[in-house]
């Protein structure tokens, strides 16, 4: 391999990340510290108490590590249509929808929102070679995977596996669902063959599940390398939440519960 790693840990951590890097990348790993990512694709959905899937346009941005930020647009049924965003700008959760922004603080929201973020820089593999504040760790019993630990020490963490050949087959971590607020295993699967998006070599198909349960497929349309992003990218302004609880009761019925999946 022509490149080397800035990444500590054991020697069979380190040669599975940089197998990892080479399968997806080659021998030449792109410098990526900031990233935005265009998606279309399909998300579970709710009309009341019917599941069903809708069609999503999605815009993922990212500060490696710890920065991110999704923007939903959901249309179900070619009638119903919702939008939603959320972000997480390494220390606050912020919500957007209808117009209307929420800040969260508590200590389970800021980790579980961490380790998003930690899980979808793992998926990326370049940023964890550029940074030697990242570890790696084999696991004994399976000689395709190993642990990533995030720089913030080895309290966020992602299990990684590869396939035999080096190239990742998902990213698992343990946060909390949204939807149930129960803790659960969120992978990101790669599907499909690798292709090349604007410059950047990408899986065709990116599958997020709970547990075992698809909750959202998507396929990368559109990729934008280091952008320069502005400061408050990552943030929503809060309002007083009695004028959210308001503007819900008074509101339509809610279709955007897809898009919560992923907050």
């Amino acid at each position: 391999m022509s490149f080397l790693t800035l990444a500590q840990g054991d020697s069979v951590g380190k040669g599975l990340l940089k197998k990892m890097a080479q399968a997806r990348y080659g021998g030449s790993p792109p410098a990526l510290e900031t990233l935005r990512v265009t998606y279309q694709g399909r998300s579970q959905a709710r009309i009341g108490p019917i599941p069903l899937w809708a069609r999503v346009e999605a815009v993922a941005t990212y500060r490696f590590p710890d920065h991110l930020r999704w923007d939903f647009k959901l249309n179900v049924l070619r009638v119903l249509r919702s939008a939603y965003s959320t972000a997480f700008d390494g220390q606050v959760v912020s919500e957007l929808e209808r117009g209307k922004a929420v800040v969260r603080t508590d200590a389970e929201s800021i980790r579980s929102a961490r380790t998003r973020a930690w899980a979808e820089t793992v998926f990326f593999i370049s940023p964890l070679i550029t940074d030697e504040r990242v570890r790696v760790e084999r696991i004994e019993d399976d000689p395709y995977a190993f642990r990533a630990f995030a720089p913030d020490g080895d309290s966020t963490a992602a299990l990684v596996y590869l396939h035999e050949d080096g190239r990742l087959k998902e990213v698992t971590v343990e946060r909390v669902n949204p939807v149930n607020n129960q803790s659960q295993r969120q992978r990101l699967v790669v599907a499909g063959e690798l292709t090349l998006v604007d410059r950047l070599i990408m899986p065709a198909t990116v599958q997020r599940f709970w547990d075992d349960e698809l909750s959202m497929e998507l396929t990368p349309v559109g990729v934008e390398l280091n952008p320069e992003l502005a400061p408050d990218t990552f943030k929503f302004e809060p309002v007083n939440l009695l004028e959210v609880l308001d503007d819900e009761e008074d509101g339509d019925s809610d279709s955007s519960g897809a898009a919560r999946e992923e907050a």
